[in-house]
């Protein structure tokens, strides 16, 4: 496991990363820039990972920030509750989307919880309830999502942030319709851990970032309704295999895998590597188990050894990259905000386990 003298570096690296996503804010001029391109530069914001971002800045202590972008998000929701998909300003052909939205909801259901203005919560709330208008009897929706005939698996990460606003408002139907989707993809594990459609297409194999957000929308689920046993028991199997994949690979992990958690092609998705990061603490804090934590952290120091802390582009200092190398198939030669979002937030987890195990040892030996 990372020696607690690592605290010291990871500071460093979450110093650099959420400094970068400050930048995307202040390029996008409302909301984050949803990348940044070497041979492009900056993009336009993205509504839906700004959403997800201001959990992360509030924990990063940007609060105005988080406040600032909470605000352009209240400014473009739609008149039904709902927020467009893709990049704003949006295309005249742009259709309220239900992943956006859901993440969205995260963000300002954060903000509620921060006691940051009843606006937020009651944005949330419109949006929510907009969600459940769409909902099909299984609590998934009908429209499915990119090339997937049927909603996906990783629209649990829909479902949590309806949670987190039925905890906010306390509208049990958004907590009965949340149950109903949460059955549906239950229902989808293979013996193997596998989650079926957990990725953006029909094909049984999905991105390491798509294979995360199904299981931390499960996750934290399972966490909201308090119901490890039925919910958040049934993630271990594919976190078990994610965690025996990086210590085999020393701290990587194949950017996609199929139905039988074989790589499909020879890059690495960054972002993944964050997020399973994450649930493998989320995990961990049942299990109290090292070798999760040391997991974890080969992914982390895996993410953070591409990272360029110094650089004179300011696009590429405390960036990360889609995929690596950069011109693997996930993000193609671009610096999502969300790759840095995850990564503050796995630098953030690590860095306080490894804190609370430091101070376990010594109390230990004094």
């Amino acid at each position: 496991m990372s020696e607690p003298q690592s605290l010291e570096r990871y500071t460093r690296h979450l110093e650099a990363t959420g400094d970068w996503l400050v930048r995307s804010i202040e390029q996008g001029r409302g909301g984050s820039c949803a990348h940044f391109s070497p041979a492009t530069g900056w993009s336009r914001p993205y509504p839906e990972t700004t959403g997800y971002a201001i959990p992360t800045l509030l924990e990063l202590g940007l609060r105005e920030r988080a406040l600032d972008v909470g605000r352009w998000l209240c400014s473009i929701q739609n008149e039904d509750g709902s927020w467009n998909g893709g990049l704003y300003p949006p295309k005249k052909t742009a259709k309220p989307s239900v992943f956006n939205t859901g993440q969205i909801l995260d963000g300002l259901t954060a903000l509620h919880r921060a006691r940051a203005g009843v606006e937020f919560v009651d944005a949330a709330h419109r949006g929510a309830r907009w969600l459940v208008s769409g909902m099909a009897r299984n609590g998934l929706w009908a429209g499915g999502d990119y090339r997937a005939s049927e909603t996906p698996s990783y629209y649990s990460h829909v479902l949590w942030p309806m949670l987190e606003t039925w905890r906010a408002t306390g509208d049990d139907a958004l907590r009965e319709a949340a149950e109903r989707g949460i059955a549906t993809i239950l229902a989808r594990a293979r013996g193997n851990g596998w989650f079926s459609r957990s990725g953006f297409t029909d094909e049984e194999r999905a991105f390491t970032h798509t294979i995360a957000y199904t299981l931390r929308g499960l996750l934290e689920c399972s966490r909201l309704l308090g119901a490890w046993d039925d919910i958040g028991a049934k993630t271990v199997p594919a976190l078990e295999r994610m965690l025996r994949k990086t210590e085999l690979l020393h701290g990587r992990l194949p950017g996609e895998l199929d139905c039988e958690w074989r790589a499909v092609g020879d890059y690495e998705c960054l972002t993944g590597h964050a997020q399973t990061a994450i649930n493998l603490l989320l995990w961990e804090e049942r299990e109290r188990d090292l070798r999760i934590v040391n997991g974890a952290a080969k992914l982390v120091d895996r993410v953070c050894a591409t990272q360029t802390l110094r650089h004179p582009l300011a696009g590429l200092r405390g960036a990360v990259a889609g995929s690596w190398p950069i011109w693997g198939r996930y993000m193609t030669l671009r610096y999502p905000n969300w790759a840095a979002k995850y990564h503050c937030d796995a630098l953030v987890a690590l860095s306080m386990r490894l804190a609370s195990e430091h101070a376990r040892l010594t109390c230990a030996s004094s």
